[in-house]
């Protein structure tokens, strides 16, 4: 009798158990900005109603600390399926063993549509592979008060490839500092400090043909302590000593608070700001050119997966539908982002062709420029700003970068080159 009840009995447990057996629930880890909030929210909703037929259905968790509980669940093992870095970490996460490659989980037709700073930044040169992809792009560029450039009858440029050049744009600097009411002409966000000195600084490194680390060899001595590297800074350092610069202690809002400004070199988190105070005055400008081509800065926050997490399959499901085309432009008008893939654009008000910061998207396309993607990031960032910044206050800039040089490659050289970049 008991040996006849068994299959029926195997059968109703396996009835019971089968849809919790089933069902696949991942989880993700994401900052937890205000900006960013109403979109996860909404994207959790989106993919579990979509997926519920399939049974799979992801809880996105924002988190406080973020960096600091990141750390301390890869030390403990107990990572979620998904997180979110931010892109200048990239590198070291992957050297450190913390992330796995996401090329295969990735639809081909997502890649093909990101741009190629967002592919770059998160791509690890050693083997080539994705690591990490991102729903948006950051650009900087030079906000600028209309009046105060057409009292000085200075034409704005219309796209990138009109970027002013250093030169010109000295000359600008000098005729707005006689415009009634300017005290600076330039706020170059010198009250940030942190990364921003590397973000906000590094393109105009490039741009005058240097670097801050050598992206071949992997060494810094001869790289941020190059003429061009030199000449970019103190080309920068002239500005502010002839008092075109905000200085750090003036504040963060003498460009759309009392309008002491006429520029503004910031990113495009600033849109929501400087729009409501100076409406219709309000336009961007291109970066300029300290050499031959123009940079813009770019990165950010993007998904990336634990190499400790087993259920690619359905990661793979919840990163195609985060990175598609609607989340992508989702992410955008909620967070203010650029989209990172191109065909979102015109799904994206401020960023479309006839878009009022259409200036960020094309530099995002055309000329972003990716910090260097190693995992002596960290050091190098720190080192470049600390150098930056004495050297706007008046050191010597040779001396300056000789002694950043210094300090990165000694940390290279304590980390055995990090292989595999010794190669």
């Amino acid at each position: 009798m008991k040996i006849k009840s068994l299959p029926l009995l195997s059968a109703l447990i396996a009835s019971a158990l089968s849809p919790s057996i089933m069902a696949k629930e991942i989880t993700a880890w994401v900052i937890d900005g205000e900006s960013e909030r109403p979109f996860f929210v909404q994207l959790e909703e989106q993919f579990n109603q979509q997926f519920k037929d399939q049974d799979i259905s992801v809880e996105i968790k924002p988190v406080p600390g973020y960096n600091e509980a990141i750390q301390a669940a890869w030390m403990s093992q107990d990572m979620p399926d998904i997180i979110m870095i931010d892109g200048p970490n990239m590198a070291n996460y992957v050297w450190s063993g913390m992330i796995k490659p996401i090329d295969r989980i990735i639809d081909k037709d997502v890649t093909a549509s990101i741009s190629q700073g967002v592919i770059a930044q998160g791509t690890y040169s050693p083997d080539n592979k994705l690591y990490m992809l991102s729903s948006g792009d950051s650009s900087v560029a030079l906000w600028a008060n209309k009046s105060h450039l057409e009292q000085a009858n200075v034409q704005i440029p219309q796209s990138v490839s009109e970027a002013w050049t250093y030169e010109e744009f000295t000359q600008i600097l000098e005729k707005l500092s006689k415009v009634e009411g300017v005290k600076w002409p330039l706020d170059m966000k010198l009250n940030y400090g942190g990364e921003w000195n590397t973000y906000g600084f590094y393109p105009f490194v490039k741009s005058a043909g240097g670097d801050i680390i050598n992206q071949e060899t992997w060494r810094a001595s001869g790289a941020i302590n190059s003429d061009e590297t030199v000449q970019a800074i103190e080309s920068i350092a002239a500005w502010v000593e002839k008092g075109y610069v905000v200085p750090s202690s003036a504040g963060d809002n003498r460009f759309y608070g009392d309008k002491s400004a006429s520029f503004s070199w910031v990113g495009n988190w600033m849109w929501r700001a400087h729009s409501e105070s100076l409406g219709e005055d309000l336009v961007l400008i291109p970066a300029p050119k300290f050499g031959n081509e123009n940079f813009a800065p770019n990165g950010g926050w993007g998904w990336a997966v634990p190499s400790t997490t087993n259920n690619d399959d359905e990661i793979a499901t919840f990163l195609n539908f985060a990175l598609s085309k609607e989340q992508v432009a989702k992410w955008s008008n909620i967070t203010g982002y650029i989209p990172a893939r191109a065909d979102a654009l015109q799904l994206t008000p401020l960023y479309a062709q006839e878009g009022a910061a259409r200036i960020l998207a094309e530099q995002a396309q055309k000329i972003a420029v990716v910090r260097p993607v190693h995992p002596a990031y960290p050091v190098i960032s720190a080192e470049f700003g600390k150098a930056l910044q004495n050297i706007l206050n008046g050191a010597d800039a040779k001396t300056a970068l000789n002694r950043a040089a210094r300090a990165i490659d000694d940390d290279i050289e304590d980390n055995m080159g990090y292989p595999p970049f010794d190669k």
